[in-house]
């Protein structure tokens, strides 16, 4: 069997390795554009940041690639998939399949603005080859700005910050990290950042910049106002590549079409995984992109098996984020900002604590959790099982216990996550 699959991040390299478990012998050929072996995107803030080297990105050594006899073809762009032959077509060469594997991934979204598409000091914030560049940009007279205070945005601001003489963010949004945070949670991460040095413009944003030459000079605001700026982060958010599968006929809406649980397109010999598909929130039974990296592991996973004639199947699927902002620890998982009367919550504060329940009838389904992750184990764990509350011992709000049977009807007591 020859296996291609297209893209080597987390979802390509985990489907390399799933096929190689379950298939000794095939070939498994990972082409992908960057000019990087497989590396650890969330790391580049580290790597801005100056709290990580190139060199401990990577996702693996060298000789584990040779061990399990995978062939990484790094600066190999694909130009088109010919389905009747199987070939893969990069550039002048070909690369036959008898299973293929989509992992395109996500590409950044950059919304219309007068003159800065071109620019020398325009960048996105989404792969090392972006963050190298700025990198070299950024010093202590810079002035930079950042578009988007979603997850990708506030991580490049809090690099920036340490190493610029100012960063201001512009988000047109009434909250910072609007996807993940409810307002009040947001009221105090907003506050914590603002003691961290970045200067915050929402419901706002940008429609044009001033230039010399290649270089942006300044940008101005929906509201009229004029930001100076040597370095402009565009970082509004992300959407699925999907081209090439649009153009090899594939099944397409938003991202590509799978099998939810085998991750099979509508080719039965191509399957996708990762940020370019589709998921199902397994929460509300919603079709969404969930852009995560936990979530394209398991998808890759699942492809490759799946490939290789292995019957495994995608369990839950939902959003988790951890994150920390100059030392704010922040935990979210599942329905956030759920809308409807069958939802309700539970909050509690104290100081810079922050703690939200969300409920729908007796089930939990989403928490946001700042400084205060003890139990974030054993939420999850509700959540993801869809546990009933009635096997809670104590207030859920405090330290509690869950109370699981198994098929054998032993008892398990969790707190936090764990077992005792």
């Amino acid at each position: 069997m020859k296996y291609v699959i297209i893209g080597a991040s987390a979802a390509g390299l985990a489907a390399a390795e799933a096929v190689r478990k379950y298939d000794a012998q095939g070939t498994v050929t990972v082409l992908t554009e960057e000019e990087y072996m497989p590396y650890s995107r969330p790391s580049i803030s580290y790597y801005l940041k100056g709290k990580v080297k190139e060199s401990n990105m990577t996702l693996r050594k060298p000789a584990f690639y040779k061990e399990k006899k995978m062939d990484v073809i790094t600066s190999s762009k694909v130009t088109a998939i010919d389905t009747e032959k199987k070939i893969v077509k990069a550039g002048r060469k070909n690369y036959p399949y008898d299973k293929l594997c989509l992992c395109t991934g996500s590409k950044p979204f950059v919304p219309p603005m007068d003159n800065v598409e071109g620019k020398a000091n325009a960048l996105t914030f989404l792969d090392l080859k972006a963050t190298k560049a700025i990198k070299t940009l950024a010093n202590d007279k810079t002035r930079a700005v950042v578009i988007g205070a979603g997850l990708i945005g506030m991580k490049a601001a809090e690099g920036l910050v340490k190493i610029c003489k100012s960063v201001d963010v512009v988000e047109l949004a009434p909250r910072v990290l609007p996807s993940i945070l409810d307002a009040k949670s947001a009221k105090q991460v907003k506050k914590h950042l603002e003691n961290n040095g970045i200067r915050f413009h929402l419901e706002n944003t940008v429609v044009k910049a001033s230039s010399k030459g290649k270089q942006i000079t300044a940008v101005t605001l929906k509201d009229g106002k004029k930001l100076p700026c040597d370095l402009l982060i565009l970082a509004v958010g992300v959407r699925p590549q999907t081209e090439l599968a649009e153009k090899t006929g594939l099944e397409v809406n938003r991202g590509i079409i799978t099998d939810t649980e085998t991750m099979q397109t509508s080719n039965p010999d191509i399957y996708a995984a990762g940020d370019c598909c589709v998921s199902t929130d397994m929460l509300d039974g919603s079709k969404k992109i969930i852009a995560l990296w936990p979530n394209a592991v398991q998808q890759g996973n699942v492809a490759g098996a799946q490939m290789a004639g292995a019957d495994v199947t995608v369990g839950g699927t939902y959003s988790v984020n951890a994150i920390d902002f100059f030392g704010l620890r922040i935990c979210t998982c599942g329905l956030i900002n759920a809308q409807g009367e069958q939802y309700s919550d539970k909050i509690r504060q104290d100081g810079d604590v922050y703690k939200r329940l969300v409920f729908e009838g007796d089930k939990l389904v989403g928490y946001v959790l700042i400084n205060s992750s003890v139990n974030a184990g054993m939420y999850t764990n509700l959540i993801s099982n869809k546990i009933s509350l009635d096997t809670i011992q104590g207030d859920i709000m405090d330290n509690p216990s869950i109370f699981m049977f198994d098929k054998d009807t032993r008892i398990t007591k969790l707190r936090g996550g764990v077992q005792i």
